[in-house]
């Protein structure tokens, strides 16, 4: 915040109090039996705060070449992006991002970008000049992607260069296997062996919520990704160092993909974003991990506060104690729940010292349900969460990330998740060798991928351009824009004979003319399905 003798030190602090207080409402409001509201998550939209003449003086700011190259912005920009994030719209808060942490090259590329963005139509983008990247190219074995991706991260991650990826005995170069790269090796960090995150029994299809199981190899975390706790101490001792290693190499992964302006495919919970910001994490943040659990921590935390009741009235100990006593748990006392003061669910982290061997009563209630809550969400995984910014930072500093919400932070990593609408999407493909976006066959297509599931699209997205996810700012934001051409039979063999193919590196889908939608589609998933692991001639 700005000094207190600043006269505008009193309104930001009062506006920050209010946008917290928008946010946090339901922290005043909850259910007395832990559910959640159905109600709207925050109490005033954001746009609420939005300073838009600010807005447009940081944007002014960050278009000057000289203040970008002589790194000399005026130092409310950093104090207010990083305090008071909703002065400002997201676009603004990332194109500051970009142009103050991932140095002058990548600066000054994203300045022309914004530039021509802003002054070119809807012409293509023109080959950028200034501030050219070196790339680095690096070749991997698909069958020890792990092994090289932790020796990658380790040499490059640090590095200004632009990383590209090829597998050896593949011909394919460029943006769609180093998309791919990012994707396979973000599913490589979600297996099950590696005991990293919490997780729940996989449900016999795929996750309602549109995260595809991919297989009972790899956790199944529908409510997103967060460190499985492990007993350990202050310093971190108790964690394997394994373990450590492993989210290290996550945040170099992570943060070098942000660098790159790669995504990655890890889809962290919301208290995973809180925890990495600095936040204070409680009961809310429990039930986004786990409803069912935080549902009954909020049942035994009333009966606690029923017996603090009945001790703050007073009268004779013997009725008192009696008072105590009978309270109960859905008519069964707490003694009789059979709970110890172990973590529910990892019965090898103990609470306490020898926590096995000690007793929930109503007597120990309310510590029992404190230590829960802070052994799952902050004492148990502060190693882990300590080694994730710590191998993030060697990029560049976590501490960038507090301009962010949690939703914003999701979109950085990850991309987008939108649905998509016939008539908004025929505006963002382009159409060439043979098709428009009146010919039969386009017609087929997009309703087609209308009518994909969420995991379906994910597949022809991961199919077409390497990543199951569509940069920030969706399929408009994609680059180069994704292309739809005719694939041509030869010696007047039926089209319906022929899959699509693809090229990757500049997101171009290769479709034959199909005799009918029923045709397209079952081809379609059939490249989709059995077309990926491997970038070869098409």
């Amino acid at each position: 915040m700005r000094p207190a003798s600043d006269p505008a030190s009193t309104v930001l602090q009062l506006l920050w109090f209010l946008e917290s207080l928008s946010q946090h409402w339901r922290c005043l409001v909850a259910p007395a039996d832990g559910s959640a509201l159905a109600s709207a998550s925050v109490a005033l939209p954001p746009s609420t705060f939005l300073n838009r003449k600010l807005n447009a003086k940081l944007m002014r700011q960050l278009q000057d070449p000289l203040a970008l190259c002589s790194r000399s912005l005026p130092p409310w920009c950093a104090a207010l992006t990083s305090n008071c994030p909703f002065l400002f719209n997201f676009e603004s808060r990332r194109l500051f991002l970009h142009s103050t942490a991932f140095g002058l090259s990548r600066a000054l590329q994203r300045l022309q970008l914004h530039t021509h963005e802003g002054g070119a139509g809807g012409s293509e983008r023109s080959e950028l000049r200034l501030g050219r990247l070196p790339r680095q190219k690096v070749r991997i074995s698909r069958s020890r992607v792990m092994d090289s991706a932790f020796k990658v991260m380790e040499l490059y991650a640090g590095h200004k260069a632009l990383l590209e990826v090829e597998y050896f005995g593949e011909v394919g170069t460029g943006l769609g296997p180093t998309l791919e790269f990012y994707t396979i090796v973000s599913l490589e960090l979600r297996r099950v062996e590696l005991g990293l995150w919490l997780s729940d029994d996989p449900p016999p299809a795929d996750d309602a919520a549109g995260e595809p199981a991919a297989s009972a190899a790899h956790v199944y975390a529908p409510f997103g990704l967060f460190p499985k706790p492990i007993a350990q101490t202050a310093d971190g001792g108790g964690v394997p160092p394994r373990t450590l290693q492993l989210f290290t190499v996550i945040g170099r992964f992570v943060a070098k993909a942000m660098l790159d302006n790669r995504l990655v495919d890890l889809p962290f919970s919301t208290p995973f974003y809180r925890h990495l910001l600095g936040l204070e994490l409680g009961m809310d943040d429990l039930r986004e991990l786990n409803p069912q659990l935080a549902k009954s921590l909020v049942q035994l935390q009333q009966l606690a506060l029923e017996r603090a009741k009945i001790l703050r009235r007073g009268g004779k100990p013997a009725e008192v104690e009696a008072a105590v006593q009978a309270l109960s748990l859905q008519g069964c006392p707490v003694a009789d729940l059979g709970l110890d003061f172990t973590l529910p669910g990892h019965p090898s982290v103990e609470l306490v010292e020898d926590g096995a061997q000690r007793n929930v009563t109503i007597d120990n209630l309310s510590e029992y349900v404190q230590l829960v809550l802070q052994t799952t969400l902050f004492d148990g995984v502060r190693a882990q969460m300590a080694a994730f910014s710590r191998g993030f930072s060697e990029v560049f500093h976590a501490n960038r990330l507090r301009a962010f919400s949690p939703e914003e932070l999701d979109m950085l990593f990850n991309g987008m998740r939108e649905r998509w609408d016939r008539d908004a999407i025929v505006e963002q493909l382009k159409f060439d060798h043979g098709y428009t976006r009146s010919s039969r066959a386009v017609g087929f297509l997009l309703d087609i991928i209308c009518e994909f599931t969420e995991p379906q699209l994910r597949q022809f997205l991961k199919f077409v351009t390497g990543s199951p996810r569509l940069p920030v700012g969706g399929l408009a934001r994609l680059s180069p824009r994704l292309t739809i051409v005719q694939k041509r039979p030869e010696n007047g063999i039926s089209p319906d004979a022929y899959l699509p193919s693809v090229m990757t590196c500049a997101n171009y889908l290769k479709l034959p003319d199909y005799s009918s939608k029923e045709v397209m589609r079952e081809r379609l998933m059939t490249a989709v399905n059995e077309g990926q692991g491997a970038f070869l001639l098409s």
